[in-house]
C-alpha cells in the first residue's frame, strides 16, 4: 500500500493536513494516461460523497455553514425550487455549488481552465462554456473529457479550494460534525461509501502533491479495514 504505508510510517496518519514533498513538477505529466485516468476516477468518487457533506453544512445546527464561509447563495438558473452557491476567489475566479454539479470556473481565461462535475453523471470534466452551465442543463458541445492530463489540472483548481474549506470546517465545527455525515451518508440505501471524512482529505492531499505515488483508494479501503 505505497500510499498509506508512505503516511503511516512518518507518523503522520492522525493529521488529514499533513501535505506530503511534492514531487517533481512534470511528474504528472510523465504518468500513463490509464493511470491518470484511474486516479480521476477515483477523485471523482471522493468528490460524489463530498457533495452529501457540503449539502449538509447547510443545514447545520448554528445556521448556514456555506454562507458563513463566505458563500453567495443565488436563485438557480436551472433546476426549480433550488439555490446555487457561489465563492469569489482571487483573479475573478470562482466556485459554484449546486445539488446537481460543482465547479471551478475562469471567465477571464481560456475554457481548459474550467472544471466541471456533474452528479447524476458520476464523471468530471473540462467546461468551455463562457458561463456554468444552468445546473441540470448541460449541453454537449461544452463537456469534454481530455485530455486526461487537462483535466487533472483542473482537478487541482477545485481541490485547492475543497481542501481549504475543510480545514475550516475541521477549525469551526465539532470533530464529529463530518463523522455524523459521512455516516448519515453511508446509512443511506443506495451509497456506496468511500474513505471516511479524515482518510479521504489525507488521499486528496497525496493526489495534489505525489499523483506519481499514490494508491488507489480500493487499496486504501482494505487497508482501512483491515484495522
Amino acid at each position: 500500500m505505497r500510499g498509506l504505508e508512505k503516511v503511516t510510517t512518518m507518523g503522520l496518519s492522525s493529521s488529514p493536513w499533513f501535505q506530503p514533498k511534492p514531487v517533481a513538477p512534470d511528474a504528472a505529466c510523465n504518468m500513463p494516461v490509464s493511470r491518470l485516468r484511474a486516479l480521476l476516477r477515483d477523485y471523482t468518487t471522493l468528490l460524489g460523497q463530498q457533495m452529501y457533506l457540503w449539502g449538509r453544512d447547510v443545514i447545520h445546527p448554528r445556521g448556514n455553514l456555506l454562507s458563513e464561509n463566505g458563500f453567495e447563495r443565488r436563485k438557480s438558473e436551472g433546476l426549480e425550487g433550488t439555490s446555487c452557491y457561489r465563492y469569489h476567489l482571487d483573479g475573478g475566479a470562482f466556485i459554484e455549488l449546486h445539488g446537481a454539479c460543482a465547479g471551478y470556473y475562469e471567465p477571464s481565461k481560456k475554457s481548459a481552465a474550467n472544471f466541471l462535475y456533474i452528479r447524476n453523471r458520476t464523471r468530471c470534466f473540462l467546461h468551455s462554456g463562457d458561463e456554468p452551465p444552468a445546473p441540470g442543463f448541460y449541453t454537449t458541445e461544452s463537456l469534454h473529457n481530455g485530455p486526461a492530463l487537462d483535466l487533472y489540472f483542473a482537478s487541482l483548481r477545485f481541490l485547492d479550494w475543497w481542501l481549504e474549506y475543510e480545514k475550516w470546517i475541521a477549525e469551526e465545527t465539532s470533530a464529529n460534525w463530518r463523522r455524523i455525515g459521512y455516516a448519515a451518508f453511508a446509512s443511506l440505501p443506495a451509497s456506496r461509501p468511500s474513505l471516511p471524512p479524515q482518510e479521504a482529505i489525507l488521499w486528496l492531499n497525496q493526489y495534489r502533491h505525489n499523483p506519481s505515488r499514490i494508491s488507489r483508494v480500493s487499496e486504501w479501503m482494505r487497508s482501512f479495514k483491515g484495522h
